[in-house]
């Protein structure tokens, strides 16, 4: 489980919900949410915002460098 469905669910949100409030569609993010797309930097920084976290740890902080 990556860090966008982790914060998801902390809020206790289901993806419908989570999509809506981000303003992206439901198969953009349950994409995302398993690694299937890579996110653009205005879709990166909507989520961050939302979920009030960096963009690093949403998207990046389990990349391997």
């Amino acid at each position: 489980m990556g860090n966008l469905s982790i914060e998801r669910n902390k809020l206790g949100l289901t993806q419908v919900d989570a999509a809506k409030a981000i303003g992206i569609s439901y198969s953009t993010l349950t994409k995302l949410e398993t690694n299937q797309k890579n996110a653009s930097k205005e879709t990166m920084e909507k989520f961050s915002k939302f979920y009030n976290k960096p963009v690093d740890y949403l998207f990046f902080a389990n990349s391997v460098h």
